[in-house]
């Protein structure tokens, strides 16, 4: 009988370890450099003396894995975790004679005894094991029944709340959209990184109710447009709608403010969203920008290069309002300049449709999850609409500014001409 592929993915002491693809790789170092970005930029105040950060592995698996192209032996999420933690701590204490300090609570979930058992074991073993039990909390149970409880502590911990759900399950139903919810609701300085495997609900994407059962069961369903599903099959753009509606449904069910949803596209399997969710727009802007910083790994965006609805950019078609991926978005530096040239002329637009002026904080925020640019792109494209003369930005000592670069989160960005558009 052959073996099943998620067999892979099992941990006992003394049998060999489990294969690491280079794309989980790939993951493992956005995850890590997003925890330690998320450090810097709430510690950049240099005045700060500590941080009290939560972070919740829902997925946590036995901890080590085999590197499946040198056979070596590689860290898994709960040790890039803890690792990324012990690093960033370092680096913001170089040089100082007063440490600055992570007060870190790391809860590490997972559904099998023998994963939770490896995994202590790899932890006694290393330099973290004096937080096991006083810093370092393993539970052996699905995530959604792990959840409330670990809700519950980090929001007794602290006002602040802060924490980092990292919920990389296998497929996409291990992960109810009500309990992304929660988490987002419950914990005012939370976040939610997940993997989502949107090819595995292709085969249940119709309005059957057996089938619909399966998007019933992780609280997608009543967000999902199925008129337009069916249109959208009919015209022949079957995947497209399945993407389309998954990505809405996912953005309206968790909550959020902002979001970032990637392809990742394994060399070997099928290709899954890694979905970062938030209420702050700093928090989707560093994502963003650790996207642009790893371009060359597995990671792609099938959205436009500028302004566009979540997920998809409308097209016409006879008779109906239809709408078609893009394609593929690798992050490149020519990718950088496509999507800084087309946001310098859909922010102009933007800006005249809102008819009133908006300060730059305001429309990055509004933009923010429509768009693949970073913040540090938002300026300039701004700059080249600036020097165009389509917008003006004034900032609040009453000065007209010539580029976006000086803008602060107060001032405000105006349309600087009558319409040329076509409305």
């Amino acid at each position: 009988m052959p073996k099943k592929k998620k067999e892979k993915y099992t941990w006992a002491v003394g049998k060999p370890l489990p294969e690491l693809d280079e794309h989980s790789q790939a993951k493992h170092r956005i995850i890590s450099d997003y925890i330690q970005r998320y450090v810097e930029v709430y510690m950049s105040n240099t005045s700060i003396e500590g941080l009290r950060l939560s972070i919740v592995d829902g997925f946590s698996g036995g901890g080590k894995y085999r590197d499946i192209l040198t056979n070596d032996t590689v860290d898994g999420s709960p040790f890039v975790i803890l690792n990324a933690i012990k690093e960033v701590e370092e680096r913001i204490n170089q040089g100082r004679i007063k440490r600055r300090s992570i007060d870190a609570h790391y809860f590490f979930i997972d559904c099998i005894k023998q994963h939770t058992e490896f995994l202590k074991n790899e932890i006694q073993q290393s330099h973290f094991k004096g937080g096991l039990g006083e810093t370092i909390f393993l539970h052996t149970d699905i995530f959604a029944r792990a959840a409330p409880a670990v809700i519950d502590a980090i929001h007794k911990r602290n006002k602040a709340q802060r924490c980092l759900f990292i919920l990389d399950q296998y497929a996409y139903k291990d992960v109810p959209f009500n309990t992304v919810n929660y988490i987002l609701e419950k914990l005012k300085g939370s976040e939610v990184i997940l993997t989502f495997n949107v090819n595995a609900l292709m085969n249940y994407f119709s309005e059957c109710d057996s089938n619909r059962k399966a998007l019933e069961n992780i609280h997608l369903d009543q967000y999902i447009d199925w008129r337009r599903v069916a249109a959208l099959k009919e015209a022949g753009k079957g995947k497209a709608a399945v993407q389309e509606q998954l990505a809405n449904a996912i953005y309206k069910a968790s909550g959020a403010r902002h979001i970032t949803l990637f392809f990742v596209t394994p060399k070997n399997g099928l290709t899954y969203w890694l979905v970062h969710l938030s209420k702050v727009y700093r928090a989707r802007d560093v994502m963003m920008s650790l996207h642009w910083k790893h371009s060359n790994s597995s990671f792609s965006h099938h959205m436009a290069e500028g302004i566009f609805s979540l997920g998809y950019t409308a097209t016409e078609t006879p008779g109906q309002s239809s709408f078609d991926l893009m394609t593929e978005f690798d992050f490149s530096s020519d990718a950088e300049t496509r999507c800084i040239r087309r946001l310098s002329e859909d922010i102009p637009r933007h800006i005249f449709n809102l008819n009133e002026p908006i300060p730059f904080s305001c429309l990055v925020d509004q933009i923010g999850s429509y768009t693949p640019a970073a913040e540090h792109q938002i300026r300039r494209a701004l700059t080249s609409s600036l020097k165009n003369k389509e917008i003006k930005i004034l900032n609040s000592t009453g000065k007209y500014l010539n580029s976006a670069n000086q803008a602060r989160a107060e001032d405000l960005i105006s349309y600087n001409q009558k319409s040329i558009f076509i409305l």
